[in-house]
């Protein structure tokens, strides 16, 4: 489980989109896990929670698509 302390969506979704599947934890927002290069719809169903996981989903589409 890698820890955030700090939330930034551009390395996070870096991270996220290396390893593939795994956990990570953000200070301040909470727990995540991650599959196929993707968060998972989390747990703890509230906006925050939400709102980071499409910021860090769409991140990773990106840096996917700047590579392809």
């Amino acid at each position: 489980m890698r820890i955030f302390h700090r939330y930034n969506a551009i390395k996070v979704a870096t991270y996220v989109k290396i390893l593939f599947r795994g956990r990570i934890y953000i200070k301040g927002f909470g727990a995540f896990e991650f599959d196929k290069g993707k968060i998972l719809l989390p747990k703890v169903r509230d906006k925050q929670h939400f709102h980071v996981m499409t910021e860090v989903n769409r991140q990773v589409m990106r840096l996917q698509s700047d590579m392809g």
